[in-house]
Order: C-alpha cells, then structure tokens, then sequence
C-alpha cells in the first residue's frame, strides 16, 4: 500500500502523505524502525488519537448508515458489506494502545492509512454500480470527515457547538447523542448533545468507568449522584463514582448540553459506553442537598473557579478535582486541572495522556514544531511525554481545562 493509493480518494495534508510513505517503506524493509525521527512519532501519535476519536463517531455513524441501505445488487452490496466490516475493524482499533515509539507510525497510523483506503475503495466501487444519491451524501459525509483530520498538520482540534453531520453516538438504553471530542489512552471528552425541548440526561450508572459532568449556565436543573439532588442555576463539576447513579433533570426551557469526561483503567471498551446501565428514580424521592455538600462528592462550582484562574497574572496550572474522588477498585480517578495562559506561554508535558478543553480567551499551541490556532470550545489532546507549547494571543485572558486519568495514590 503506497500513498498514490490514497491520492485519488483523500486530500491529505503533507505530514499526513510524508507519514504514509515513511510507514510504507519501513514494511517494504520488514517494518524497520530505521530511519523514523522522534517528530515523525509524534505526529503519527497525534493523527492515530485524532482517528481513534471517530470510534464512536464517523466510523460508527457511517457502518450504520451503510447497513441500513437496501440494496438488490449482489455485487454492490458485497462492496457496501466489505466497507462496512472494515468501519467496524477501525473502531476495533481503540483497544489497542498507541505506542510511545516507532510502532504508533509502523503499526497504528499505517493501519489507520491502509484501512481507510479499503473503506473508500469500496465505497468508491459500490458507487459505481449504484448511482444513488443517498449513498452519495453517505460517502460525501465520511470523506469529508477523514479530510479534517487527514488534513490538518497533525494537531487536530474539535468543536463542542453542535453535533457533526453522521458523526455522534447514540447511547444504548438512553437514547442520548455524544459527541465525541478527545480520546486518548483510557478517558475521553465527550459531549451530551440533549435537544432543547428535554434537556435531560437520563439516570444511569457504569461498572466500570468513573465521569466527571462539566456545565455551563445559563442553567436550571437538579444534578442527580446517588440517592440525592442539588439545585444548579450556574457551572459546576461533578466527579462520579462507578456504580453511581447520575444523571441531569432540567427545569424550565433553558437547554443545557453536558460535557463530560469517561475513563476506566480497566475497562477495555472504554469510552464506548457500552458500561451503561439504567438506573431510573422518581425526583421526588431523592434527598435534597446543596452543590457543595459532601453527599456531592466535591462538586465544584466551575465558572466560579474560571473566573479565579482567570484573574491570575502568570500562567499557572493546578487541580480542581483530585483522581481521589472517583477513583475505585483500581478502576483510576479522573483529574480536573484548569490552567491560565498568558502571554508568555505554558509548556505542557505529563506523563499521561491529556484532554484539554479551551474555555475562555484565544491562543496558539505547538507540538512537534507544528501549530494551531485556539479559541473556546477547541479541544485537544497531548500524548504522554510530549511537549505542548501553549501562548496566550488575546486580550482575554486564556483559561484551559485538562484532564488525566490515573491511580489515586499516583503522585504525577
């Protein structure tokens, strides 16, 4: 499989083309790893996490967009049949690890490359055949998709406005959209995508994977952890435990869309939310509590923190929420950090993998010699070990969230 091979198909940016021939020629060689550059790492890191992302989104969308065709042709619906297991083996890929050396470019991106270029071939070939238009604006959707992330330098960036077009995820037995925004090694960001005229998020519980609910006002609602309610008219950040009950009633005609983080050091799967159960109760019969309570857990009230972080004069980066609060069973914690940029920048680079979310203000941010530019609602995601240069470009200051996911007693 060489680059030519995707040329006709995809238009790529030249990290993306230089990558895959570099892949190319290292299994023409055997899959040597000489001559692969550390920044040649990085990036296929950054491109592999960017893809790992459409697990739940454009690969899932799209397999089922394709399955519920109805197609007489035999030799068409062979090649819709091919394009669709193929779908499913690229959201297979999130269970695999992406490597810290010359592996994530030899192994992980080049699968990504060599996969994808099946899925539009047959796509491509199935058209042929059938001239349709619905399967057309199939195609033209996932094409177009691939393209922003095939595209960019290698930082790759997403928005939380709105869900993309055969892109999101549809909960079992909830009935709600997620967006997804970062996935990195075992935790995600994610959006709740609800609709307006029921803003809710239904009560439900996971085994095996811990949350933190972010919201934003203008809001009214009850957030729901265990047997108890709190009343929200503003932001807040809730940690959630497994085996937990949570969830978001709202009150009165106000939408409110939830962000919110998933993790699990144990669970394989995770970040598909196939750890979901169910987990139904009459408001009435849940106990009232305040937001800051300890029947909370260490909610936090979160624009009011923005807001302190924002008034600081120097960049400076401190936790939120400790892993402490969900961590259980080894199932890890997630930490919320929120940072101040200015002027004079920030570098980040930790030893986990880290999903930022821009909040207030405008930036730039560079890995790997490569940049991009930030404004709110961007997401990202730094791999482990990598350094992340972030500059402050506004007048407003420039206020990040991030998030990790590890053992609580862990000190980094």
């Amino acid at each position: 499989m060489t680059a030519s091979c995707l040329q006709a198909r995809l238009r790529a940016h030249e990290n993306y083309r230089r990558l895959e021939q570099i892949a190319c020629d290292s299994h023409a060689r055997g899959r040597a790893p000489e001559g692969i550059a550390e920044r040649d790492v990085i990036l296929a890191r950054l491109y592999s996490h960017a893809f790992r992302g459409e697990v739940i989104g454009a690969f899932h969308a799209t397999r089922l967009a394709l399955q519920s065709l109805s197609v007489d042709d035999p030799l068409a619906a062979s090649h819709l049949r091919r394009a669709a297991e193929t779908l499913e083996s690229l959201a297979n890929r999130s269970m695999d690890a992406v490597g810290h050396d010359a592996r994530a470019l030899v192994s992980t991106f080049h699968h990504y490359c060599t996969h994808l270029v099946r899925v539009l071939d047959a796509l491509h070939d199935a058209r042929e055949r059938l001239r349709r238009p619905d399967l057309d604006h199939i195609v033209k959707l996932f094409v177009s998709r691939m393209e922003v992330i095939a595209g960019e330098n290698g930082i790759h960036l997403t928005r939380d406005l709105e869900p993309p077009p055969q892109a999101s995820f549809i909960v079992p037995n909830l009935g709600i959209t997620i967006v997804p925004l970062v996935y990195g090694d075992h935790h995600s960001w994610n959006l709740a995508w609800l609709p307006a005229e029921k803003a809710d998020v239904p009560y439900h519980q996971h085994h095996a994977g811990v949350e933190i609910h972010l919201g934003y006002g203008p809001m009214h609602g009850y957030t729901v952890l265990g047997d108890t309610k709190a009343e929200l008219v503003e932001g807040y950040a809730m940690p959630i435990p497994p085996k937990t009950r949570h969830g978001y009633t709202n009150i009165g005609s106000l939408p409110h869309h939830v962000p919110f983080i998933f993790g699990s050091l144990r669970c394989g799967g995770w970040g598909v939310f196939l750890d979901v159960e169910p987990q139904p109760r009459e408001l009435d019969l849940l106990q009232t509590a305040p937001v800051l309570g300890p029947k909370l857990n260490g909610t936090i009230l979160l624009e009011r923190e923005l807001d302190k972080a924002a008034a600081r004069f120097a960049s400076v980066r401190y936790p939120l929420i400790p892993a402490s609060a969900t961590d259980r069973d080894g199932v890890g914690g997630l930490e919320l950090s929120v940072a101040r940029v200015t002027e004079r920048g920030l570098d980040w680079k930790l030893d986990r993998y880290c999903a930022v979310s821009v909040v207030r203000g405008t930036g730039i941010l560079t890995i790997a010699g490569e940049s991009r530019e930030l404004t709110s609602h961007d997401h990202f995601g730094i791999p482990a070990g990598v350094t992340a240069q972030i500059r402050q470009t506004g007048r407003e200051p420039l206020v990040l969230l991030d998030c990790m996911i590890k053992l609580a007693r862990d000190r980094a």
